[in-house]
């Protein structure tokens, strides 16, 4: 699917400049409104009036913001996700995601480091077995080298040598050979010591413990090739971590689309993840093959020493049998180490344990060295000191490089390692206050069964541990013991502690689409009044199926009526319509003055049912238990009156006590209005015989009905704060009462009486 094609109406699917998205958006801080458009024929472009610097710099402030949108879907990111995918959809919601790249960077520095160390240290290992095997010992000491050499060196009549530094020569003082001689000559001892040692190594490559190893990696890759599934896995596999490799970090190197780092990084990792199951089977073959590597290397290691002594002493046959078999050594080696395609490993694998042949040039090269003339004993020494120094020199350039390449690999894992405690210390920091925040806004959803809820962000290396409070049981993942509705709003809270963390007093605007649907009917009451009491300054654009969800966020005043837009209906011709009004009443009003009092009535009676459950919840209101739940309005709305009278007048008798006059009058007009607003809509006639249901009403003429409709709309305000709109609750919910009052504090009606002095007697 695409945008162009697939956006706009199906019957005009060929003119995507017929399609656009626009809205009217208006600014607090300076009070200036924008109107923005955007089409699908040109959906990056947008157009804003009036066009000016001000207005383009709040959209692309916006625009750097994605993360202010979130969907339900979304929610499952944070809450129920493994701790490393959590950690990187965190970070990149905290805008933190550079970390992890920076960390994986440093990552692979330090392991390329450590492999050119190995192969560093493999490399001056053969350099020191050559040297034992010229100077004919079998352990590298000081001492035992100074005793051979000095020995050698007597013989020429040399002084002998002292100390082993960097700047000693083992031939120091020996004349230059004569002109012709210089490199003719071998060392028996030292070329046979040579030619034994390849043989060995080859010879191991034939050993049973060996053939084992090729087995075992055989049946690992054979597994793998056998299920065609999985060897299309591989092949998907090998090319998404190519594709991160060669990504520069602007485009897809596949097909140079452009892609933020961050948006490249998540798809990539998020296939690789579909491929977990063939992502631990093929690291689970390449671990059986790395040791076959090694042992090739080894050989070409071995090869090379004795390449020399077939060039001088044998034929151009025999020495093209040494270099084909090392460039075959390389070739497995390179094979090996690439893994695909399986089949070219398989043949490589079987490769490896085919006789090479090179039996026959050990042999010969063994005959050769023999029948070389015995040196006098001056030659023998002039020739010993020679090839010794040579070797000793690379024994120490590769010594050198070998520091070189383990002094390197250190500070590549120390900066891997300083990175990694710096960041985990800021990460630790920033989770810490999210953590806090996300534990205080799950409380104030929970607060009547969850009072005491704790919750653990956990970072280590690239991941993130989510540990919740279960009923003050232990700490454990939200997903084992809390229920789907917990979980989301679980999902929300941590998100919005996020978003407090990220963006602070800039978090102005959100998007929160569906994100409630599991939660039940009292807690999304809680969320409502959580939304609008502790972000008074964001704008949430609230999206939902459930109608009971947006009463639950009118009746606590997060959503105005009229900031509220209700789409009653969808067709193909004439896509999504929706309410003219987002004021009930205006609502119900409209269908009144149309002549549709049946459909009025029933809007009307509706919105009662659901009003006065919301009074009978918030003031503690006894009703008449029914096994099914089913209430009807005159099971409710009787009883809500009943019960806010009576709290009025506990709340009078309060303020009389304190002698608080201002109060007691305040009381007193209130208290007459919800009498005269009862009255006037005959609530107790209803109440006398509910079997009516209020059918009648649908038989009123409109004059009739909608001086009823401002009766009701009179008595609804009387259960609401006059300043802040919101629905007036006793506080605490459970227990004495100690207060009636709204969110905004600006109606508070209090329960306490004065305590009476005692005076003596």
């Amino acid at each position: 699917m695409s945008i162009k094609d697939h956006a706009p109406h199906v019957d005009s699917r060929f003119s995507p400049d017929k399609a656009y998205v626009e809205a009217v958006v208006s600014t607090p801080a300076n009070k200036k409104t924008f109107t923005i458009r955007r089409t699908v024929k040109s959906p990056k472009t947008l157009s804003v009036i009036p066009d000016t610097k001000e207005a383009r710099a709040l959209f692309k402030s916006v625009e750097e913001h994605p993360e202010i949108a979130l969907s339900r879907r979304e929610i499952i990111r944070y809450v129920l996700a493994e701790p490393g995918k959590r950690s990187k959809d965190v970070q990149a919601l905290l805008k933190l995601d550079q970390l992890e790249d920076l960390r994986t960077k440093f990552q692979r520095i330090a392991n390329a480091e450590q492999t050119s160390s190995a192969n560093a240290d493999r490399v001056k290992e053969a350099s020191k077995n050559a040297l034992l095997r010229a100077l004919g010992l079998a352990t590298l000491s000081s001492t035992e080298v100074l005793t051979v050499v000095n020995h050698f060196r007597a013989v020429l009549g040399l002084e002998p040598l002292t100390v082993l530094s960097a700047e000693v020569s083992l031939k120091d003082g020996l004349a230059s050979a004569p002109e012709g001689e210089a490199g003719h000559r071998l060392v028996k001892a030292a070329a046979k010591a040579d030619v034994e040692a390849a043989r060995s190594v080859a010879k191991r490559l034939g050993a049973e413990e060996f053939v084992a190893k090729v087995a075992a990696a055989s049946q690992a890759v054979t597994g793998l090739q056998a299920d065609a599934s999985l060897l299309d896995a591989v092949v998907r596999d090998d090319f998404l971590r190519t594709a991160l490799d060669l990504y520069d970090g602007e485009a897809c190197p596949a097909c140079e689309t452009p892609k933020a780092p961050e948006v490249f990084a998540a798809i990539i990792e998020a296939k690789r993840a579909k491929l977990a199951e063939v992502h631990r089977l093929r690291t689970a073959a390449e671990t059986l093959i790395a040791p076959l590597i090694e042992a090739l290397e080894a050989e070409t290691q071995a090869l090379r020493t004795v390449f020399p002594l077939t060039k001088r002493l044998l034929d151009d046959a025999a020495l093209k049998a040494l270099t084909n078999r090392g460039a075959g050594l390389k070739a497995l080696s390179d094979q090996l180490a690439a893994f695909v395609p399986l089949d070219a490993t398989l043949a490589a694998l079987e490769a490896i344990l085919r006789d090479d042949g090179l039996n026959e040039v050990f042999d010969r090269l063994d005959h050769a060295i023999a029948v070389l003339p015995e040196p006098s004993e001056q030659e023998a020494a002039r020739d010993f000191l020679t090839v010794a120094d040579l070797r000793f020199e690379a024994l120490r350039s590769d010594n050198a490089a070998a520091r070189s390449a383990a002094a390197r690999a250190q500070r590549a894992r120390k900066v891997l390692d300083v990175y990694a405690e710096a960041s985990r210390l800021a990460l630790e920091k920033v989770y810490q206050d999210v953590e806090g925040h996300f534990a205080e806004l799950y409380r104030h959803i929970n607060a009547d069964d969850e009072s005491t809820f704790e919750a653990k962000l956990m970072p280590s290396m690239g991941k993130l541990g989510f540990n919740v409070d279960f009923y003050t049981r232990g700490f454990f993942p939200p997903g084992a013991y809390h229920s789907e509705g917990h979980q989301d709003s679980m999902g929300l809270c941590l998100y919005l502690a996020l978003m407090r963390h990220l963006l602070g007093d800039a978090f102005t605007f959100a998007v929160l689409d569906d994100v409630l649907m599991s939660v039940d009917a009292g807690h999304r009451r809680e969320v409502s009044r959580m939304l609008k009491a502790e972000f008074p300054n964001t704008q949430f654009v609230l999206t939902t199926h459930d109608k009971t969800w947006l009463k639950h966020m009118g009746t606590a005043g997060l959503v105005e009526p009229k900031q509220a837009v209700h789409f009653r209906k969808w067709t193909v011709d004439e896509g999504p319509s929706a309410w003219t009004g987002g004021d009930i009443w205006a609502e119900i009003r409209e269908y009144a003055t149309l002549d549709d009092v049946r459909g009025a009535a029933a809007l009307l009676r509706h919105y009662l049912e659901h009003l006065a459950g919301e009074y009978c919840q918030s003031l503690r209101v006894r009703v008449e238990y029914r096994a099914d739940g089913r209430h009807d309005l005159g099971d409710l709305l009787a009883p809500a009156i009943g019960q806010m009278k009576k709290l009025l007048l506990e709340s009078l008798a309060a303020a009389e006590s304190w002698g608080d006059t201002v109060r007691a009058d305040a009381i007193r007009q209130r208290t007459a209005a919800l009498t005269e607003a009862a009255a006037a809509t005959s609530i107790e006639q209803w109440q006398v015989n509910p079997a009516i249901h209020f059918n009648a009403w649908s038989n009123f003429h409109k004059n009739d009905f909608l001086p009823l409709v401002d009766s009701f709309e009179a008595l609804v305000r009387e259960f609401t704060c006059q300043l802040c709109g919101d629905l007036l609750e006793v506080s605490p919910h459970r227990g004495s009462k100690e207060h009636m009052l709204c969110l905004c504090g600006g109606s508070t009606f209090s329960f306490k009486k004065k305590t009476k002095e005692k005076t003596a007697g």
